[in-house]
């Protein structure tokens, strides 16, 4: 058994990628798990071009950026084909520790144990 850090990811629109089609083009979404070596931006966004590839974008990802917000701890990415504006990021990613068992994953969660008076 061991910790690792899990990411689940939400491919919105594999096929948009720039240099792939257009705005009528034929998309896909599909949500894939992956490990990564840390919770950082980069890491993350090469685990999500790594597991766009794998799953049939053919389109070019250098452009592929963080889309920055704030709330609840999901992290995006975007990428936008020229004259084309997509309303829906083309990923999401939720990064979690997890931990692995026999090729199994098992989601985490940390106890706090800090005290509280009452």
């Amino acid at each position: 058994m061991e910790i690792v850090t899990l990411v689940e990811i939400s491919l919105n629109r594999i096929g948009t990628a720039q240099g792939a089609g257009g705005a009528f083009s034929a998309s896909k979404s599909c949500v894939v798990f992956a490990e990564a070596e840390d919770a950082e931006i980069e890491t993350v966004r090469d685990v999500v071009i790594k597991a766009a590839q794998e799953n049939g974008e053919i389109g070019a990802l250098d452009g592929l950026k963080h889309e920055p917000r704030y709330g609840a701890g999901t992290i995006l990415f975007n990428i936008q084909e020229g004259n084309v504006y997509y309303n829906q990021v083309y990923a999401e990613c939720v990064v979690f520790p997890a931990l692995k068992s026999g090729g199994r994953y098992f989601r985490l969660q940390e106890v706090k144990t800090t005290s509280r008076y009452r």
